[in-house]
């Protein structure tokens, strides 16, 4: 997984509403992880995120430092770490606050996007 920043996120169809509010419109399903290096959480959702992203290719995964993107953090009210987010076309977004199991991610993920391809 790649770090993101702010304006590569805009180009990807996220936009900031207001204070602490966005929407995507975007055609793709992305998932972002919101972390610090100093956060052992972060870590543990690094590992479980990097398993994922391998199987599931046609959904992009990114990571946003909070510490070096605070318009960022800030955009997406993050509040505790590690925060996921999930937004898909046509679908409610899902903010995942703390760290989860690999099991309980996936299925979220999956649960929130309409085509999912698996690598094979």
């Amino acid at each position: 997984m790649k770090n993101i920043t702010t304006q590569q996120l805009i180009l990807k169809g996220f936009t900031k509403t207001g204070k602490n509010e966005w929407s995507y419109d975007g055609e793709e399903t992305y998932v972002i992880d919101f972390y610090a290096d100093w956060c052992e959480p972060c870590k543990k959702m690094d590992t479980i995120l990097s398993n994922i992203s391998s199987v599931y290719t046609d959904i992009k995964f990114f990571r946003v430092n909070v510490e070096d993107e605070s318009e960022l953090s800030e955009m997406f009210n993050i509040t505790s770490l590690p925060t996921i987010i999930i937004a898909s076309k046509n679908n409610e977004s899902k903010t995942i606050d703390g760290a989860v199991s690999q099991n309980k991610l996936e299925s979220m993920i999956l649960n929130n996007t309409s085509r999912i391809k698996m690598a094979v």
